[in-house]
């Protein structure tokens, strides 16, 4: 079991980076009284040209809502 296990968790532990992402805010929701920005990102892959990797994704950043009220649909938001 202990074989099986370790590898798994180095995959997760290694794949799952931290969140310092800018985007510019494509929608703006409420969800069970929680407030978020929809943001557009650029991954970037750094594997050359045989393996570019990137491209666009969406994410989506739970704020409070002062910062919720601060920011319009086509603001950039950044979220760490």
């Amino acid at each position: 079991m202990k074989k099986f296990l370790l590898p798994i968790l180095f995959i997760l532990f290694f794949s799952c980076d931290d969140i310092d992402e800018c985007g510019d805010i494509t929608q703006k929701y409420t969800q069970d009284g929680k407030y978020y920005f929809v943001i557009i990102v650029e991954k970037s892959g750094g594997g050359g040209d045989e393996n570019p990797g990137g491209g666009i994704g969406y994410a989506d950043a739970e704020v409070n809502l002062e910062t919720y009220n601060s920011f319009n649909v086509g603001d950039e938001f950044c979220r760490n």
